[in-house]
C-alpha cells in the first residue's frame, strides 16, 4: 500500500511541477515551453520516487529476522514464527 502512495504522491507532485513550469515559461515567453514542462516533470517525477522509496522503503523489514510458515505435524498444526 505504501508504494501505491508514494507512486499517486509522484504523479500529483510532478503534475504540479508542469503546470508551475509551463507557467512561469509563459510569464517568460520562451518558446518550446511544453517540451521544457515536460522534461522537468518527468525529471522531478524520477527524482521524487527514487527519494520517496529510499525515504520509505528502507527500514520496511529486518533482515535479520526469517518465518517458518505453519506445519501439518501428524495431523496438527503448528504454529509458524519469526526467528532470529
Amino acid at each position: 500500500m505504501r508504494r501505491y502512495l508514494i507512486i499517486l504522491l509522484a504523479i500529483i507532485f510532478s503534475i504540479g511541477l508542469f503546470f508551475l513550469t509551463k507557467y512561469i515559461l509563459n510569464k517568460l515567453t520562451k518558446n518550446n515551453q511544453i517540451f521544457y514542462s515536460t522534461l522537468v516533470s518527468v525529471i522531478g517525477f524520477c527524482i521524487f520516487i527514487l527519494f520517496a522509496f529510499l525515504y520509505l522503503e528502507i527500514d520496511s523489514y529486518d533482515p535479520s529476522y526469517s518465518y517458518q510458515p505453519p506445519l501439518l505435524i501428524d495431523g496438527k498444526v503448528k504454529d509458524g514464527n519469526f526467528s532470529k
